[in-house]
Order: C-alpha cells, then sequence, then structure tokens
C-alpha cells in the first residue's frame, strides 16, 4: 500500500508515525514545500526574543532512514478517479500515485486587506509565520525601537513580549474590546492586559487599522483610534486553512476548511485531511469549532494515518485546550468561554477565584485566577480559564480532560489532586473554584 502525505507539520508528521507503527511496511511519501523535514512555528516568537536559536526550529528527522521518502514541492491538484497528485517542484511539475491520501497543509496567515500595506510588506511590516519571516525581521530589528503588532491573539501577545525583551517599545493593536476574544472571558483576558501593560506594552483596544503609509525611515500605522509612527510592524491577525487543493480538486470545503467526516475522510474516496487545514468541531456540542493548535492537529493526523490504512477510529473533536506565556506568566483556557457557550445554547454558570497557590505560611507564593463555566441544566463543564504565575496549565488540562469526557462539575469535585505544601493546597484552587460552582448550582 501506498500512502501520500501532502504538507509535513503537527498533522503530516502524526500521521507519518502512526502509519509506520500500525504498518512498517506501507510505502510513505511525502510531498511538502520547506527546506527541512520539520519547522516549529511555535518556537517563532521565542526565537525572536533571544531564547531560542532559530536554526534550532528547522529540524531534520533523517526520513529516508525510516523508509519515508521525501519530496521537495507543493501538490496543487488530485484527481481522485484516478488516484493521480500533481506538485510543483523547482524541476517543474511533476506527478505522483497513491492508494491512500492525506492532506495536511496547513495554514497561511492573514494579512488585512488596507490601503499602502503591499508596498511596505517584506521591509517594515512583516507576518512571523515561519522562519522566511523570522529572518527577515531579525536582520531589520536591530536598527529600529518603534514597534507594532497588530493583533491580539496568543501569537501577537508573545510576539509584542519578545520585542519588549528585545527592548523595543511596543504597541499592540487589538480590534476587539479584549484580547484572545473568544477564547478568554474579558475578567481574564483583564488579568492578560494588565500584565502586557506591566512589562512596558502599550495597548490600544477596538481599534481596527484602515491604512499604511510610508514616511521617510518610519511608517504610520492608520488606525480607527488615532496614527501611530512605526518602524516596524508585525501583522498577527490570524490564519486560515490552506484549501487550495481542495478548491482545485473538487473536495467539499467551506471558509473554516476542507470538510471532512468524523473518521477525517473528504468528499473523496481514500482522500484524508487533519490539521489546520480542516475544519474542525467542538468535542463539547459536535458542532463547528475551529482550533489551530498543534495539539489539535497531532490528533487529527494520528487518527487519519490510521483510518488511510482502513482504520475506523473516530476524531471526537477538539476542546481547544490553549496557553500562552508572558514571561513567566501564563494564561491558559479550555473549551467554551461564556459567550461561546451561550451563543451555543447552554445557560452558562461559573466558579471563580483568585488564590494563592500554596498555603499561606509557605514562602515564594503566587497567585492564581482559575474560571471555571458549566451548564446550569446539566451540571456539564463546557470550559475554564486560569491565569497565574505557574500551575496554570497543569489545572487548565485537567479540566480539558473532564471537557473531552462530558464531566459534571459535581463529578470534577469528587477528583483527589496531589497535595505538598512546596507545590499547591490542600485544598486547590482548582476544587475550590468548582465548588463555589457547585453553590451557584444548587441555590
Amino acid at each position: 500500500m501506498k500512502i501520500v502525505i501532502c504538507g509535513f507539520g503537527s498533522a503530516g508528521y502524526a500521521a507519518a508515525m502512526s502509519v509506520k507503527r500500525a504498518e512498517p511496511k506501507t510505502e510513505i511519501v511525502i510531498i511538502d514545500p520547506k527546506d527541512s523535514d520539520l519547522m516549529h512555528p511555535c518556537g517563532l516568537p521565542y526565537a525572536l526574543e533571544g531564547i531560542v536559536n532559530p536554526a534550532n526550529l528547522l529540524q531534520d528527522i533523517d526520513l529516508k532512514k525510516g523508509g519515508i521518502t521525501r519530496h521537495k514541492g507543493k501538490v496543487t491538484e488530485i484527481s481522485p478517479d484516478s488516484k493521480i497528485i500533481c506538485y510543483n517542484k523547482d524541476s517543474g511539475s511533476l506527478t505522483e500515485s497513491y492508494d491512500s491520501l492525506i492532506i495536511a497543509t496547513g495554514y497561511r496567515p492573514v494579512i488585512p486587506a488596507v490601503p499602502g500595506i503591499d508596498n511596505l510588506l517584506g521591509k517594515a511590516v512583516f507576518t512571523l509565520a515561519d522562519i522566511t519571516d523570522l529572518k527577515k525581521i531579525l536582520s531589520v530589528k536591530d536598527g529600529i525601537s518603534n514597534c507594532v503588532v497588530i493583533g491580539g491573539g496568543a501569537i501577537g501577545i508573545e510576539t509584542s513580549y519578545a520585542l519588549r525583551r528585545q527592548g523595543k517599545s511596543v504597541i499592540l493593536v487589538e480590534m476587539q474590546n479584549q484580547l484572545l476574544q473568544g477564547i478568554l472571558d474579558s475578567d481574564i483576558s483583564l488579568i492578560a492586559e494588565n500584565q502586557l501593560i506591566s512589562e512596558g506594552i502599550s495597548l490600544q483596544k477596538e481599534s481596527t487599522v484602515t491604512a499604511f503609509e510610508e514616511s521617510g525611515n518610519c511608517h504610520k500605522v492608520l488606525c480607527s483610534t488615532g496614527t501611530i509612527e512605526s518602524e516596524m510592524t508585525i501583522i498577527a491577525t490570524g490564519f486560515a486553512p490552506d484549501i487550495s487543493i481542495a478548491e482545485k480538486s473538487g473536495i467539499r470545503f467551506n471558509k473554516s476548511g476542507i470538510i471532512t467526516d468524523p473518521f477525517l475522510m473528504t468528499s473523496a474516496k481514500d482522500v484524508f485531511a487533519a490539521g489546520d487545514c480542516i475544519a474542525g468541531w467542538s468535542s463539547i456540542d459536535g458542532k463547528a469549532f475551529s482550533s489551530r493548535l498543534a495539539t489539535s492537529a497531532y490528533k487529527q493526523g494520528t487518527i487519519a494515518g490510521i483510518n488511510s490504512l482502513g482504520g475506523k477510529t473516530e476524531y471526537r473533536g477538539t476542546a481547544s485546550t490553549f496557553v500562552t506565556k508572558i514571561g513567566d506568566f501564563e494564561i491558559a483556557g479550555t473549551g467554551f468561554n461564556t459567550e461561546t457557550a451561550f451563543k451555543r445554547g447552554f445557560e452558562p454558570l461559573s466558579g471563580k477565584i483568585k488564590s494563592k497557590i500554596r498555603p499561606e505560611y509557605y514562602p515564594d507564593n503566587r497567585d492564581i485566577t482559575i474560571k471555571i463555566i458549566f451548564d446550569k441544566n446539566t451540571g456539564l463543564i463546557l470550559g475554564a480559564q486560569c491565569a497565574g504565575s505557574e500551575g496554570a496549565a497543569s489545572r487548565i488540562n485537567i479540566v480539558s480532560m473532564a471537557v473531552e469526557f462530558g464531566i459534571t462539575i459535581d463529578e470534577l469535585s469528587r477528583t483527589e489532586l496531589a497535595y505538598c505544601p512546596s507545590v499547591s493546597e490542600v485544598y486547590d484552587p482548582l476544587l475550590r473554584a468548582v465548588d463555589i460552582g457547585l453553590r451557584r448550582l444548587n441555590k
């Protein structure tokens, strides 16, 4: 059997490894445009900050030794009836046959269509989506002082902090009334915003970029709230699924990505898709839910690999569990925030607490804020958010499992968590937030 994988990020890698583990003698062909086997995009802000060596974000894993063939190129079209793909490489257009195909083409950065941006892209205005972007930014950053970051998602936050740590003056522009819109509730987002401000980063919320203007050695970022002088601007306004293959091949898609069934098969027989290029769904209610996360992509790639061999493993959807950091400060979330829960037809209630992580008598104690969201009618846990200098991610991971397996808030309250004074309270802050929620539920 011959399996072709289009794209080799988290999903493509996971697919290849799951095939090899299940059927080591299967022929695997990977077609991917990168110079190296793997590139780790989540590390880009940390390379910009100077913590990570940019070269270490590129990884060759000796695919040939594992019996996997890789062609450098980009798939342009699939002929599902004849099971042939076309792909471009430096020597021209080539074809490859397959028995099963996995599309794992990932994402492309969204660049706002505003006047003046085209003249500045790649010179003073950049995205931060791959190692080429990073190299361009690093090549100019030493001679500048004033930076603008557009977009208040995780990449925008991490990039802003990285530039600030490099001694730059940074203004973060976000069109919504809070950062991490759609992920956090406004009260938890405010904690993250205050942390950024404490690091010396300026925020301009509810500010829409309307145009760019060249102005000598600087450029002007024209916003609905005023004009900002910038020497370097980084666009972090999100990512869109790379659905170009589906568009040219008659495979069903929508604006959220390539459409698959629960087994990650597309509308074309024996053609599967996984990762940031697909239209995902929530593990809570089964409805459409985009999650551009490496963890989701890896899980999907593993399942697509198994099913490309004839398996019948079902993908149950994503809880969209995430964490980002501002220095040592963690902001984490899973599932639905309150607004999303309302829109999905639930009646959300929450339990929220701010407390010390360890007993009061223990030195070097730190605060943590936890908010758990659940349905008033069923007690079903819908999500949670957490912010603090340590322990936010570990507690969100517990709630993520509860979300994935449909646990109620009453069931979660029965959980025993590990205790040691140097690690946590006897009555852990997570369980305290849960019990506050239970009291609200039982009123």
